[in-house]
C-alpha cells in the first residue's frame, strides 16, 4: 500500500518533486498527453478552472514492485468545459453537471518515490 499512499499524496497536492524528470501523464481515452513535471503540475492545477472533483474513491488496487493499477470511482462536476476528460464538447451539454466515472489509473514509480508514467482510462 506504500505506492497507493504516494499516488494519493501526489493527487492531493500536485508537486513536481513527486515526479521523475521524464514523467508523463496520459488521458488514454481522449489521446491527451502531457510531458514533464512542471507541465503536469500546471495541467492538474489548471483543471480546477474547468472542473471540480468531488470524490475519488479507490475501489481496488494492485501493486507491483514499481507500479500500481487502481480502479477509482471519480465524481466530477464540469464548471466551464470538459477539461481533459471531454475536450471540445460544447459547454451547453456539460456545464453544471456532475458525473461519476469508473476509471482505471496505472502508474509506474521509480525508487518507490517518483512517478514516471501515469495513465487514465475511462
Amino acid at each position: 500500500m506504500a505506492l497507493q499512499a504516494a499516488y494519493e499524496q501526489f493527487l492531493a497536492a500536485p508537486n513536481p518533486s513527486f515526479l521523475a524528470s521524464d514523467a508523463s501523464l496520459h488521458y488514454v481515452t481522449t489521446l491527451i498527453s502531457i510531458n514533464g513535471p512542471a507541465q503536469i503540475v500546471k495541467h492538474l492545477n489548471g483543471q480546477a478552472a474547468e472542473l471540480t472533483k468531488h470524490e475519488e474513491q479507490v475501489l481496488n488496487a494492485v501493486e507491483g514492485p514499481d507500479s500500481i493499477a487502481l480502479e477509482v470511482s471519480t465524481a466530477i462536476e464540469f464548471l466551464s468545459g470538459g477539461g481533459s476528460y471531454l475536450p471540445k464538447l460544447d459547454d451547453n451539454f456539460i456545464t453544471d453537471h456532475t458525473v461519476t466515472l469508473p476509471m482505471v489509473c496505472t502508474t509506474c514509480i521509480v525508487n518507490r518515490a517518483l512517478l514516471t508514467l501515469h495513465s487514465f482510462i475511462w
